[in-house]
């Protein structure tokens, strides 16, 4: 019995560091966001997929290809972010200032490491003429700053606590806590913090891509009012996203191999006590 018990909090120590891994990589990889871009003179649709703070361009518009990295830029006086293509913090925030007042905002630079046959940039004239010179652009066509500051905070929290999950859960196996926080007791609560916050990440970055991303993927190009490309039902969520469900899934296995630890204690019958009359005076003797 003991064993099974001693066995169970193992799982629980297990189950956390496969949480732990998934959210590490959720949270690092670049797929939250998978989506095409159409430009109806372009060679084929464009190409994109970022993460929480980065992404690439893949970028046909000819037949050569064209690469480009994408970095997240937010205007926290303005309350909205994009994704850039510039490669300096103040050029990426230029460029989102202009997309914010429907100026047309300079190239993206070619990255050097990817560059093809033909890397010169293509002159402006391939492109469409501008329709417009400037306009009041749209906030809603950016990724609002509240969302994605909320979804980044939930996934920092459901990473530190499924490792301190992690961590008391080995430190039970090895020892006996006295203290509720560091024993058994605590498990239950960093497992539904961390079920708690993962599901709220989710939920944050859905009603981002459902309010905003799901129209316009808010990338330089499509955020880009001189340049019609649209991203309009072409964007989907990524397994960065989705692989999402699977820490929620672990952390609530581990509360119910906590309640199974539970059930096998309290269902074992209690010590066996010896009660001694101390009427008998036989009890002198020894």
């Amino acid at each position: 019995m003991a064993k099974t018990k001693w066995n169970l909090l193992f799982a629980t120590f297990i189950l956390s560091c496969v949480s732990l891994a998934v959210l590490i990589v959720s949270l690092c990889t670049p797929y939250w966001v998978t989506s095409e871009a159409f430009e109806l003179s372009a060679f084929k649709n464009s190409e994109i997929n970022y993460g929480l703070f980065s992404g690439s361009l893949t970028q046909n518009y000819l037949p050569n290809p064209r690469y480009y990295n994408l970095t997240l830029t937010c205007l926290y006086q303005e309350y909205v972010c994009a994704f850039s293509c510039q490669k300096d913090e103040e050029s990426r925030s230029d460029e989102v200032l202009k997309l914010l007042k429907g100026l047309r905002p300079d190239d993206c630079p070619l990255p050097s490491s990817k560059m093809l046959t033909i890397v010169s940039q293509p002159d402006q004239q391939i492109f469409p003429q501008d329709r417009q010179t400037s306009a009041v652009f749209d906030r809603s066509n950016f990724i609002n700053t509240g969302l994605w500051v909320s979804t980044v905070v939930f996934i920092g929290i459901a990473t530190s606590f499924a490792a301190v999950s992690a961590s008391f859960s080995i430190i039970n196996v090895l020892f006996n806590p006295v203290e509720p926080v560091f024993n058994v007791f605590g498990l239950f609560i960093w497992n539904g913090v961390a079920i708690g916050a993962t599901a709220l990440c989710m939920i944050m970055w859905g009603a981002l891509f459902a309010g905003t991303l799901v129209d316009n993927i808010a990338i330089t190009d499509t955020l880009t009012i001189q340049i019609p490309y649209t991203s309009s039902g072409l964007a989907a969520l990524g397994v960065s996203y989705w692989v999402l469900f699977l820490p929620i899934v672990l952390h609530g296995v581990n509360v119910g191999l906590l309640l199974w630890r539970r059930y096998i204690i309290n269902k074992e019958p209690p010590p066996t006590t010896i009660d001694v009359d101390r009427s008998d005076l036989t009890i002198i003797m020894f």
